[in-house]
Order: structure tokens, then sequence, then C-alpha cells
């Protein structure tokens, strides 16, 4: 399943879990939400580090490219 976002609305924790609550932007640019992103509570801090070092390391692999483009 794929699910387009542009955020997220709000973050909880309950019953143990992780829920994330993620929106597209709306009409008038108001956020509508299209689905809730749950993780176990014992295993965020991994989900958010990794996500947090990949996203690190795409934004160097896209500031490498840009560095190749300007040397061309």
């Amino acid at each position: 399943m794929h699910i387009f976002t542009d955020g997220f609305t709000s973050v909880s924790l309950s019953n143990g879990n992780l829920r994330v609550r993620l929106a597209q932007n709306g009409p008038d640019n108001t956020p509508v939400e299209v689905a809730t992103l749950i993780v176990p509570a014992v295993m965020a801090p991994g989900f958010v580090s990794g996500l947090a070092n990949a996203l690190n390391e795409l934004e160097n692999q896209i500031k490498a490219k840009q560095k190749e483009s300007n040397l061309s």
C-alpha cells in the first residue's frame, strides 16, 4: 500500500503504540487526514532513528549529485 502525505496532524501514545496521523494538503491548504501510522512504542526509537539516518543519507546523495553537476 502507498500513502502520500504532506505531513502529520498529531502524534500520540496509546496502548503501547505510537500513532502518527498522516495528512495531505486539502482545499485552502487545510490538512485532511488520510491514514494513521502505528508503530509499537518499544520499536519507535529505532524506527525514528533509522528513518532519520536514511533521510540524512539521501540528503548526502543529493548534495553529491548536485556537486557533480556543478563540476560538469
